[in-house]
C-alpha cells in the first residue's frame, strides 16, 4: 500500500478541527516544501541550467505560491488574474494561455513573464503590445497522454499548440517581427505516472528544435517540457520514481543534442499536482446517515468545494477519522441538488457516525481551484499547518454576502 497516499497528519487534524467550522482545507507547509526540494534536488543533479516553475491554477492561494517562491519556483501562469499574481508577488516564469486575450498578453508582459504563444495567430496581438525580446511557442505534437481523457492536452482532439509541422514556419514568422530569443514549450498530458513517458516528449521537442534551428534558422535557449508529473491516488498505485525519470530525459537530451550539433538548451518543468496534492486534504464532518437503496453518508463539504469526483468520476481516498474497525459499504456524498455530488460510490469504509471526521486525501491541488458556487454553496476556508506545529488561516469561509457583493438584492 502507498505510503504517499495514506499519509494523514490525524491528531493536526483533530486539534484543527477544534479551531476552525468544518469543512476546510488542510495544507501541511514540511510536505509543500519537501515536493518542491524533491524536484530541484533531482532535476539540479543533472541539468546545470534548471529552472523550476509551479502551475499556479494547481492551487493560487497567495500563501502557498509564496513558500513555492521560497523554495526556488517561478510561475507557471495560465489567465489575467494568475499573471497578476506573477506581478504582485515578483515570480519570474512563463505565461502559457490559449485563445488569449490583449489584456492578458499585456499583464502577462508587465508581469515580467515569457510568453509562451498557443498559435501563431496570436502573432499581431503580440505586436500591438510591443513585441518582447525573447517569446516561446506551444508546440502540439500530433499525441498526447494523461491520467484520464480529460487529461490528455495533446493530439488531434485537443485545442492546444501549434501543429510540430508548422513550428519552423511560426518562429520565423517570430524572428520577422523581432523576436531575438526564443523558446519552446510542449504540455500534452496531465497525472503520468510512467517515467519513461517524459523521455519520449523531450526526445520529439528536441527533434522539433532542430526543424526550428534547420529550416527557419532559429535556436531555442529554453526548453518547457511541461508538467504531468503524477500522483498516486489509489493505495495500491504505485508513485513516480522522480530520479528515474530525470535520468532518462538527460540521457535522451544529450543523445538528441550530440546527433543534431544543437546547444542543450536550459530545461523548465511546470509541475502543481506533484508540488500541492499530497499537501492537502479536505476536512468535513458527517452531518447524516441514509439508508435508501443503498446506505448514504453525508458531509458538509459538497462538490462545490472539491469538484474532481463530480467532474472526472475521479478517485480520492478518504479516511474516517473514529476508532471503529468494523466496516460496510457506502457511498460518500455532499449537499448539492445533483446527483454526481458523491465524493465516493460504494466504499469500503469504517462505520460512521453523525459528527465524525472525515478527510479526502490529495487535496492540495486542483481542489479548491476547481471549487464554484452552483446551488448557492460558499467555498470553504483554508488552513495552512506550519513548520512549527502551528495553524495559520490563509482564506477564510465565503459567507452569503460575498456571493452576492456583484449584484443588488
Amino acid at each position: 500500500m502507498n505510503k504517499e497516499v495514506l499519509y494523514l497528519p490525524r491528531e493536526k487534524i483533530r486539534e484543527a478541527s477544534l479551531r476552525f467550522e468544518t469543512p476546510f482545507f488542510l495544507y501541511e507547509e514540511r510536505v509543500l516544501r519537501q515536493n518542491c526540494r524533491r524536484v530541484k534536488e533531482s532535476f539540479d543533479k543533472r541539468f546545470a541550467d534548471f529552472r523550476p516553475l509551479f502551475a499556479v491554477k494547481a492551487n493560487p492561494n497567495p500563501d502557498i505560491l509564496r513558500i513555492v517562491i521560497e523554495e526556488g519556483f517561478g510561475f507557471d501562469a495560465s489567465s489575467l488574474s494568475e499573471a497578476w499574481l506573477a506581478k504582485r508577488l515578483k515570480a519570474s516564469g512563463m505565461y502559457t494561455g490559449n485563445y488569449t486575450t490583449e489584456q492578458e498578453f499585456r499583464m502577462a508582459k508587465q508581469a515580467g513573464l515569457i510568453l509562451n504563444l498557443d498559435d501563431v495567430s496570436l502573432l499581431p496581438a503580440i505586436e500591438r503590445i510591443g513585441v518582447p525580446s525573447m517569446l516561446s511557442f506551444r508546440i502540439n505534437p500530433g499525441q498526447g497522454k494523461g491520467g484520464m481523457k480529460s487529461l490528455v492536452l495533446a493530439g488531434k482532439d485537443a485545442k492546444f499548440g501549434v501543429p510540430f509541422q508548422q513550428a519552423p514556419e511560426a518562429y520565423r514568422l517570430a524572428q520577422a517581427l523581432g523576436v531575438k530569443r526564443f523558446g519552446m514549450h510542449m504540455m500534452t498530458g496531465s497525472n503520468v505516472l510512467e517515467e519513461r513517458y517524459f523521455g519520449t516528449i523531450v526526445q520529439k521537442l528536441l527533434e522539433v528544435v532542430a526543424a526550428v534551428r534547420d529550416e527557419a534558422g532559429v535556436e531555442i535557449e529554453i526548453l518547457n517540457m511541461g508538467g504531468g508529473l503524477g500522483v498516486p491516488y489509489r493505495p495500491e498505485h504505485k508513485s513516480l520514481d522522480l530520479d528515474k525519470l530525470v535520468r532518462l530525459v538527460h540521457e535522451v537530451v544529450v543523445r538528441k543534442c550530440q546527433r543534431h550539433g544543437l546547444r542543450s538548451p536550459a530545461i523548465m518543468i511546470e509541475p502543481g499536482r506533484f508540488i500541492g496534492a499530497t499537501a492537502g486534504w479536505l476536512v468535513s464532518r458527517v452531518v447524516a446517515l441514509k439508508d435508501g437503496y443503498k446506505k448514504y453518508v453525508g458531509l458538509d463539504a459538497s462538490s462545490n468545494d472539491m469538484p474532481r469526483p463530480s467532474i472526472y468520476d475521479a478517485y480520492h481516498h478518504l479516511s474516517v477519522l473514529n476508532g471503529e474497525r468494523k466496516k460496510e459499504r457506502v457511498s460518500v456524498v455532499g449537499r448539492i441538488c445533483e446527483n454526481n455530488d458523491q465524493f465516493a460510490r460504494d466504499r469500503l469504509l469504517p462505520i460512521c457516525r453523525v459528527g465524525d471526521l472525515l478527510a479526502i486525501h490529495n487535496c492540495g491541488a486542483h481542489a479548491y481551484a476547481m471549487g464554484h458556487n452552483y446551488n448557492g454553496h460558499p467555498r470553504h476556508a483554508e488552513v495552512l499547518l506550519t513548520l512549527d506545529g502551528t495553524f495559520r488561516k490563509i482564506r477564510r469561509a465565503e459567507t452569503l454576502k460575498d456571493l452576492f457583493r456583484t449584484v443588488s438584492v
